[in-house]
């Protein structure tokens, strides 16, 4: 993402309290976590040759020289201390995406920390709650769609749904040139309409302007192409669990396991009531989890369903029982009528980790546009860092309202907070907790509460890598 300058940084740090202005060193972190369970894990960044599975090697920028970067797996409640070593040629840093960690653990350059330099150490520290499924990644520049992201799962302290097998599912676009994403796009032209935008955004972008969205030529489930995936096996009679994440910087998947349809009981890591779709829509930065009993034993297709018709998409896996000899792909079994996920559909549980929100004292309106006149995409008309700032006190009930002038989507991110999704589920039921929602184009609405209980500046912005970089941001201000 495109950076701060110093006295921007000093001025958003002297709002959001004690932001780390120094590195931590591992031996004052390991003290502060005597007196809890706690785990290590060790991340380097680096440049790495890969192949995923397609024939068309690459360099990659990678954590532990592997794509995705090494599963983290801890339980509910144990102290987490990654120690992140910085082998890049420039700058980076991990935001812990969906997990409402402390303000300066939250990995966003020159907003809640200093990058890491080239050849630079950081010590992330933070507790591990709630449980659920969330996502680690570079928030650096478009560091996430050169391959620097992984999966982080906080079990619960007591599993209350049993399985008997259960797979992760990181899904993928991929451009499989030398530096990935940024390397395969061209750069914006700066166009004459830019009144609205500010001039001094677009000065501190550069006369080339953003980055345009890359020609992705290949899409994979945890790093490998279909020919090249090993199939997801099942016995008769197993209940399965899939934790599907969406790293993607520019791709809304709509999943399908052929011949299964699934029940999602969690959305970004918060439970849900139990519904049964044949399809799953997940933009970028969402995460569901899902469940299926293996009764219809074959050798299944894992694939994208595109323009809404089961036979439009690509395949990206394979659903294989045991004792399967045949080389042969059952025929799905969906036709032109199937249920795709729709937030609508989804009605949350109450849980011991949030407080509903009652009722609202501050309320914002977004207007998200761009991609017609310009290369930049906006919030109220103005690229980050000169868009508008959301400032609150802590203990604030927050509500903000997305409309969407823009011919595309665009996946909404808060960091540091789960809100509630306004407006969808049953009328007496619960409404869902997200951190990430997606804002349908051609004048699409959306909705979401929170109370602001994790002071800090904080970023918000599109999860769509290139519309982000492009100016869709804004902060989150939360005195204390």
């Amino acid at each position: 993402m495109k950076l701060l300058n110093r006295r921007d940084f000093l001025r958003f740090a002297s709002i959001s309290g004690a932001l780390l202005l120094t590195e931590l060193t591992p031996l004052n972190l390991l003290q502060s976590a005597y007196a809890q369970k706690s785990k290590e894990i060790n991340l380097t960044a680096n440049l790495t040759n890969v192949d995923l599975g397609n024939g068309k090697p690459f360099i990659a920028w990678t954590y532990n020289g592997q794509i995705p970067g090494p599963e983290i797996r801890v339980k509910e409640g144990e102290r987490l201390h990654v120690f992140l070593k910085n082998k890049l040629p420039e700058e980076t840093t991990v935001h812990w995406h969906g997990l409402p960690v402390p303000n300066v653990m939250d990995g966003v350059p020159y907003v809640t920390q200093k990058p890491i330099q080239p050849g630079g150490t950081f010590v992330y520290e933070f507790e591990a709650s709630p449980p659920g499924t969330y996502i680690y990644h570079s928030h650096a520049h478009y560091q996430l769609d050169r391959g620097l992201y992984g999966v982080l799962i906080v079990e619960p302290k007591r599993e209350e749904r049993g399985y008997d097998r259960e797979y992760v599912l990181l899904l993928e676009d991929w451009a499989t040139v030398d530096g990935g994403g940024p390397e395969a796009s061209k750069r914006g032209r700066i166009q004459p309409l830019m009144g609205m935008m500010g001039m001094m955004g677009m000065m501190r972008r550069g006369a080339g302007g953003p980055l345009q969205e890359p020609l992705y030529d290949a899409y994979t489930i945890n790093g490998r192409v279909f020919e090249a995936s090993l199939p997801f096996k099942v016995k008769k009679g197993d209940k399965v669990r899939l934790r599907i994440a969406n790293p993607s910087s520019s791709t809304i998947y709509t999943l399908r396991i052929a011949g299964h349809p699934v029940t999602i009981t969690h959305a970004d890591g918060r439970p849900v009531l139990p519904v049964t779709v044949d399809a799953v829509r997940i933009g970028m930065g969402e995460r569901y989890d899902v469940e299926f009993i293996a009764n219809n034993p074959g050798r299944w297709h894992i694939y994208n369903i595109r323009d809404n018709s089961p036979t439009s998409g690509w395949l990206l896996g394979t659903l294989l029982y045991n004792g399967i000899t045949s080389k042969n792909y059952n025929a799905d079994t969906i036709t032109t009528v199937y249920k795709i996920s729709d937030y609508s559909i989804l009605e949350g549980i109450d849980e011991r980790f949030f407080k509903p929100v009652t009722s609202v004292n501050k309320a914002f309106r977004v207007n998200l546009s761009g991609g017609m006149m310009s290369p930049y995409w906006t919030m109220n008309g103005r690229v980050y860092p000169d868009s508008d700032d959301i400032s609150i006190k802590q203990g604030d009930r927050v509500r903000i309202e997305y409309f969407n002038m823009s011919m595309m989507a665009h996946p909404m991110h808060l960091h540091g907070h789960f809100f509630e999704v306004v407006g969808t589920g049953r009328v007496t039921g619960v409404r869902i907790k997200k951190d990430t929602l997606i804002i349908p184009p051609h004048m699409g609405r959306g909705a979401v509460e929170f109370i602001a209980d994790n002071p800090g500046v904080w970023f918000h912005h599109c999860h769509n890598l290139y519309h982000m970089e492009a100016g869709m941001a804004n902060l989150v201000k939360i005195f204390s």
